[in-house]
């Protein structure tokens, strides 16, 4: 029996793996703006209350939200005066308290990404409704800094939050 469901598990892996995904029209014109007019680099940082991240060009936000407002898609809530603004979260705050990671020697350092996707999610700790849009990175450095450090895997793809879109 469980050869069964495991075989059929598979197959079904398998079957979902192959199905084509529906992107939306501009998925392209986006990635191509971020290959050819964006940086793919950002800066190391923590903050205050802890969060590790990579500090990028904010025109992440300012340009690629003129690409997905149609769709009512708004800046990121942490966009704006004295906030993180365009990012790459590398390690939450909760993450690095409960490891009790200290100073971070990497902080200053620049870090190359490769941007992969554009993905719409459903963060499950939001109310259910709600959209997020995101550019996927590569950036193996990241999955070291995480291992370095004493962290789990990531548990998500390490990402540039786009814009947000509150229920309807």
């Amino acid at each position: 029996m469980n050869t069964y469901i495991c075989l059929l598990a598979s197959v079904f892996g398998i079957f979902h793996q192959i199905q084509p995904a529906v992107k939306p029209y501009y998925t392209e014109k986006m990635l191509n703006f971020i290959f050819t007019r964006l940086p793919k680099h950002g800066i190391l940082r923590k903050d205050e209350q802890g969060m590790v991240y990579v500090n990028i060009d904010n025109n992440y936000i300012y340009k690629l939200l003129e690409f997905i407002k149609q769709e009512k898609f708004q800046a990121p809530p942490y966009f704006g005066e004295g906030m993180h603004g365009a990012h790459i979260t590398v390690m939450n705050p909760e993450e690095v308290l409960y490891y009790a990671i200290g100073d971070i020697k990497e902080c200053g350092h620049v870090i190359k990404f490769e941007p992969k996707d554009c993905k719409i999610v459903h963060p499950e700790t939001w109310a259910k409704g709600e959209q997020a849009y995101l550019i996927t990175v590569e950036a193996p450095i990241l999955h070291q800094l995480r291992e370095k450090y004493g962290l789990p895997k990531n548990k998500y793809d390490f990402h540039i939050t786009i814009g947000v879109k509150p229920k309807n």
